[in-house]
Parts: C-alpha cells; structure tokens; sequence
C-alpha cells in the first residue's frame, strides 16, 4: 500500500515577529527586493525608517535569504533590540556585543569564516580596533563581498550612536584604501542620520553635518490594494474561504495599507469573526473586526498614542483631529517626526492627516478628555445643574450643539468624521461632567438593537441616539429607533443628535417630537 502524501498545515495571518513563508502569508516583496538588490550592487549604504510593525524586519530578512543564495555576497543580518544591557559599559563592550551578533548570525545560516575578532586591540582603541577587525572581517570573505543589515538601529545606546556611524562613514569614504563592508542598511523608526532626535548629552559635538550622511533613504511602500488582494487571496487558495472585492477596498480604505493593520484585520476576520470558511468575507464583517481591534491593547497602538502624546507633537495632533488643515512638509522637525511615528502622513492636496482612519479613532479615544476640556470654558457644570441637583440634559445637549457651531464644522467635515467619531466627542463632554457622580456607557444592548449613549448621574438615566445625515428618511429611522430604545428601557424622554456633513444648507437647528407618549428631543449639529 503506497503511503498517502500527508497534507501541508494551512498558514495563518501574522502579527508578531517575522514572516516564516511555510507558516505565514505574506505580500510578495519581489519589487522592493529588486530594488533593494541594485542598490546592494552599487555597494550604496542605505537607511529604512518607518513606524513599529510596518515591515522593515521582513523586508530585511527576505533580502537577507535572497543574498544568501548569491555566489557574490554574504550577507550578516543582526539587530541593535538588545543592545542596551551595554549602555553603561565602555565602547568596546558594544564593538564585543556587535561581533558576538555577528558570529551568531553565521553560524545560524551556516556559514564559517577563518576569523575571529581581535579583542585585545578592541579594548586598548576601540574606534581603531573595530575598524581593524571590519577589514579582516571582509578580507576573510574572500571573493564574496560583505552586507551588513542592521534591524532595529535606532536601539543603539545614544553615547554610542556617534562613534559608530563615525566609524561607519570613515571606513566607507576609504574603501578604496581597506576592505570595508561593500553596502550596509540600517533600519529603524527614527531616521538615524538625524541625530538631534537621538543624542541628548550636549558635551557630546555632533558637529556641523551628518557622521552618517553618505547614505541614502529607501522608503518601504504601504500595502496597495492589489497587495492586499493578493495576499488575502493566498488565504483563500488554501482554504476555500472567499473575501469580497468590498473587503479589500474596506480594508485599504481603513488602513491606508498600514501592513500590520492590514495582518490584524484578517487575522480577527478568519479566527474571531467568520471563522466558517464557507462563509464568504463581507464588508460587515470588516467593521466588527475593527470594532475588535480597538478594543484591545497591542503595541502598535501604544507606540502610536505614546508618540501622540508627546508634548511638543500633542497640540498638532489635536489640531489636526478637529479638522485644522496644516500644509505637509518634510523639513518642518516636528511633523516630520510625526509620520516617522506614523502618527501622520500627506494626505489629499499634500495635506497633513492622521496615519489612517483607524489610528484616528485610537487617537480621539486618547485624547476625549483633553478634547472634552477644550469643549468647556470656566465650571464644567455651570448652567447644566437644576435646583434639584439634576442634570438637565437639555442644556447638556444646547452646550454641545454650541460647542459643534464653533469647532464642529472642521470638525465634521473631515473625511476621517464618523458616527463613532461624534460618540467619543459626545461622550468625551459628559464623561467630564458626570465625572465621580455617574458613569457613561457606549454601544449598550437594549432589545433588539444597541445604544449609542447612555448617561447615569446620581440616580438619572438618560439615552442618546446619534446619526449622521443621509435625509429626513435616516432621521426618522432615528426616531423611531429611540422610540424603540425608550420602551425597552421604560423611559418617558429620549434624546436624538444628528451630525451633518453637509457644508451648503445646513443648519443648526433643534425639534421636539411626541411619539407614543414618549417625548424626544432633537438637534442637528
């Protein structure tokens, strides 16, 4: 009996550490490879800055593999992650720490060199002893020229950062004179040239120019439409599971191409959301995943709201979640730090926006209360507060659609405004004024349906529908939505607020509405 040719594990979506093509999807790299291949040929040394978790490990790895199989490179691909158990030690415990990396990482890809590190010339003069060893490093190489790619770069300790890319430089502009490394990349969040952002002890003289400024950047390209078609494709080939052609536009729409985004959002997909894979992929399904993520705490998103949070990047930030329109420009320092974060990026009309639609909503959740106390001059509660102690929620609401009149059409407008950016909004605003008295609660199931807001002050209780304006249809599917919510939570009044988006014919108005012997109030902000 012949032996059945057992069936290959399916591979999986991932989000944490690097891409293992028998295990993982993954976009195909081939066009940056190609180009990354020429500049190594040229013998260019190069810097890839991009945010945490957008693919510089991968793309590193695979050029990596690719040199490997060359007869004319070898490549030695190591990172600076680990680096800061030297930071106090003198400089040739880095140098020691650099070629351990080294040997490491030849004798896990099997190769051996009749080499080894001189130590001994290390310790007496580091710079020298580095260099020396660099030049017998390659000289032992023989015919096969060396490629150093250094992950996570920016991890090097800041009172080591200047003699090392000294080091680096020097040897590079006397290649012609010793053996050096042939192309050399760094890759990391911080453009590593650019030391004013990494060295903050002044006795040290960066001097008038760049001790790394013979390299050139390499920007790796966000995910196109195509690329995510293709790559969720490769789930579909190998489990039947289809993604429809609206999932793809959704997703890029969400993410704009973000690569761990994009691994995120699928990974939830087919594991938490639809994991039947005769089910068929849908645009709805796209918005619970997206409802999942945000919940959750990962390290993008702290990375992302760290950054956010910086007090010289924080009042952009702001300005540009409340609709503020600021020119982009890569020579401005701070918003040139904010897209090496991610924070941000040239949006339509060169414009700055926020990374993309996602991050968006994780930087208002961020920031609700700081937005909700630029909502309110002077007491929180002035004026909202009724003889009996009770929140008179009508004023509540008269405030906020105050508030949207003056801030609310940058606001609204933006293209990254949702029906969740205005919950926050409104939730940002009452969280302050409840704040020790009550509790606000969002997206809370009532019968068949869930509501958007609820307010408990003391022992009040009071529930907000939202909407954005598509007509007076959508508004009365309001109406009658909260009508449904009131008799599911036996209450006499109810509060509509609609958000609209139009910049022609709109107006600012407020209604009172009986239905059923329930009252509801209204207002288009």
């Amino acid at each position: 009996m012949s032996k059945s040719k057992k069936k290959a594990p399916v591979r999986e979506f991932n989000i944490t550490g690097k891409i293992l093509s028998d295990r993982h999807y993954y976009v195909d790299l081939t066009p940056q490879l190609e180009k990354l291949t020429v500049l190594v040929e040229k013998g260019r040394y190069f810097v890839i800055n991009r945010p945490r978790q957008f693919g510089k490990t991968t793309t590193l790895d695979f050029l990596a593999q690719l040199l490997l199989q060359s007869k004319f490179y070898l490549p030695v691909f190591i990172s600076f992650e680990g680096f800061g158990s030297v930071v106090n030690e003198p400089l040739h415990k880095f140098y020691a720490l650099f070629w351990d990396n080294v040997i490491a990482y030849l004798k896990l890809v099997k190769r051996t060199l009749k080499w080894k590190p001189n130590n001994n010339a290390a310790a007496s003069d580091p710079t020298f002893g580095f260099k020396d060893n660099v030049g017998r490093f390659c000289k032992a190489a023989g015919r096969k020229k060396i490629v150093l790619l250094v992950d996570e770069a920016d991890g090097i300790p800041e009172t080591f950062i200047i003699e090392f890319l000294h080091a680096l430089r020097e040897m590079y502009l006397a290649r012609d004179l010793q053996p050096t490394f042939h192309a050399v990349a760094l890759a990391g969040v911080h453009d590593i040239k650019n030391l004013k952002m990494r060295v903050r002890d002044e006795s040290k003289s960066v001097g008038s120019y760049s001790p790394f400024n013979i390299a050139i950047d390499y920007v790796i390209p966000a995910f196109t439409r195509e690329n995510i078609r293709d790559y969720y494709a490769q789930h579909t080939a190998e489990t039947g599971q289809v993604f429809d052609e609206k999932v793809i536009t959704r997703v890029h729409e969400l993410t704009s191409g973000h690569p761990w985004l994009v691994s995120a959002l699928a990974k939830r997909l087919v594991e938490e959301i639809v994991p039947d894979r005769a089910i068929t992929i849908e645009t709805k399904h796209v918005d619970e995943a997206v409802q999942l993520l945000l919940k959750e705490h990962n390290t993008n998103f702290d990375s992302l709201i760290k950054h956010a949070h910086e007090p010289e990047l924080q009042p952009i930030v702001l300005d540009l979640l409340q609709g503020k329109y600021y020119p982009f420009t890569p020579f401005d320092p701070v918003l040139n730090r904010l897209a090496l974060y991610g924070v941000i990026r040239a949006g339509e009309g060169n414009g700055c926006t926020i990374g993309n639609p996602i991050y968006a909503q994780v930087l208002l959740a961020s920031f609700h209360r700081v937005m909700a106390a630029q909502m309110i001059n002077g007491d929180v509660k002035a004026g909202v507060i009724d003889a009996d102690g009770r929140l008179d929620f009508r004023r509540v609401l008269d405030k906020f659609q105050a508030f949207m009149k003056t801030k609310g059409p940058e606001i609204v407008r933006s293209h990254e405004f949702k029906e969740a950016t205005g919950q926050l909004l409104l939730l940002s605003y009452l969280d302050l004024l409840v704040n020790g008295k009550g509790w606000t609660f969002k997206d809370v199931q009532s019968g068949d349906g869930r509501i958007d807001v609820i307010c408990c002050y003391k022992t009040q209780k009071e529930i907000v529908e939202l909407k954005l304006w598509y007509g007076e249809q959508r508004y009365e599917q309001g109406l009658e939505q909260l009508l449904g919510y009131l008799e599911s939570e036996s209450l006499s009044q109810g509060y509509l607020v609609v958000f609209d988006r139009r910049e022609a014919a709109k107006e600012y108005t407020f209604a009172e509405h009986e239905v059923n012997g329930k009252k509801i109030l209204a207002w288009v902000v």
